[in-house]
């Protein structure tokens, strides 16, 4: 009886949640210590400078409690919001009510989704696509059209064509080191799609969450900021990697005329952010080296990427990926082998990733994985690529 009450008692929409395989491998690795785990997009928790943290914690309670411990603008807090418009966005027409404050950009998704989407609506996807997008999508019944990425971003004449033979009405796009294929938008490709969006009048949502994480500290221009439709155009941001996934804090750009709307939907999700983690977000980006911080960032994940890189072409250099500009993954291709088995064989040996499948817009097989650099350690690092290349090795003999 227990089995049947969803199917009595949910709501229709319930039937098209997409589970996440991700956060399965993530609850394995917790369950069992030993496993190493290339599966979550986790930063690394050492590069949150702890004493500045902690003076500044210690100074909000001791001198802003009545703020930090109360609620909020469900816009989120002021003084964050300014810092974000005036030092994260690169959009001209973006200014302090522009900024929404977000339960990490993840809320910020929902709530478009909430806004945009329903059984009527085409929305066009990058292939492969970031998991989280077609969770928080899905549920509001959409019909999904995709496009096939390029290392410099999406093929240009499969966007056109699906763009002049359908109406479309929402491009998601991630355009920066893309989750999970790494690719990144080329400046001309970005300056063409925006103008091919304004022609075809389609809203964007452009997922900037990994825009700071380039390794050689380059900053992209967003898609957005070549646009002249700015009524149709939203970015979202997150402190997650460039600070800490724990404040659950992220930001979405919204137009002017969709501005009231995205508070009401918000405050049905939660009233407003978390007040205590904005009121320590805003003081951290006012006392620390802000830029320093960033390319400490940088340096420690470019040189992690090499030893990931490293230790593929030593144990598998069968291993095919493209060697990344930014980001915290590598999108390998391991030739000759079933994604299923490949991944049953590693989680048997205690080691994880996630498998390229759950990144299309359509459920296709895929040979490929999603590798993550920034979390191990490097011995342990080394010891999981041993295990997936013994894995690898005995499918093949």
């Amino acid at each position: 009886m227990e089995k049947e009450m969803p199917t009595i008692f949910s709501a229709k929409r319930t039937s098209f949640v997409r589970t996440s395989v991700i956060r399965e491998i993530l609850k394995l690795t917790v369950e069992n210590s030993d496993m190493l785990s290339f599966a979550g997009g986790l930063p690394n928790p050492d590069l949150l400078p702890k004493d500045i943290l902690s003076s500044i914690m210690e100074s909000v309670v001791r001198d802003h409690s009545n703020t930090a411990l109360q609620y909020g603008d469900s816009s989120g807090y002021e003084a964050l919001r300014m810092q974000i418009a005036e030092k994260l966005t690169d959009v001209s027409w973006v200014s302090l009510n522009s900024i929404s404050i977000t339960h990490g950009s993840q809320q910020g998704l929902d709530i478009l989704g909430k806004m945009f989407m329903d059984s009527d609506t085409n929305v066009l996807l990058e292939d492969p696509v970031y998991l989280g997008a077609l969770q928080a999508f899905s549920p509001y019944q959409p019909k999904f059209f995709s496009v096939p990425m390029e290392t410099d971003g999406p093929n240009l004449y499969l966007l056109e064509e699906i763009l002049t033979q359908n109406k479309i009405h929402i491009f998601y796009a991630n355009p920066s080191y893309q989750n999970p294929s790494t690719y990144t938008w080329s400046l001309e490709k970005r300056k063409q799609i925006a103008s091919l969006l304004d022609e075809k009048e389609v809203i964007l949502f452009e997922d900037e969450a990994y825009r700071y994480l380039d390794f050689e500290g380059k900053l992209y221009p967003s898609v957005s900021s070549f646009r002249e439709r700015r009524d149709l155009t939203f970015v979202l941001g997150s402190f997650s990697k460039i600070l800490s996934p724990g404040f659950r804090l992220g930001w979405t750009v919204v137009p002017k005329v969709y501005r009231s709307l995205f508070t009401a939907v918000k405050q049905g999700n939660d009233l407003n952010s978390n007040q205590f983690s904005q009121v320590v977000v805003s003081k951290l980006l006012e006392f620390m080296d802000w830029n320093g911080h960033l390319r400490s960032i940088q340096t420690f994940y470019a040189e992690k990427k090499e030893i990931l890189v490293s230790l593929l072409k030593e144990y598998i250099p069968e291993a095919k990926f493209s060697r990344p500009e930014g980001g915290m993954f590598l999108w390998v291709e391991y030739p000759k082998v079933s994604q299923k088995e490949l991944m049953e064989g590693c989680l048997a040996s205690g080691v994880a990733m996630v498998p390229g499948s759950e990144f299309s817009p359509a459920n296709r097989s895929s040979s490929n994985f999603r590798m993550n650099f920034s979390f191990l350690g490097n011995d342990e690092m080394e010891e999981g690529v041993k295990r997936i290349a013994k894995v690898y090795r005995d499918i093949n003999t």
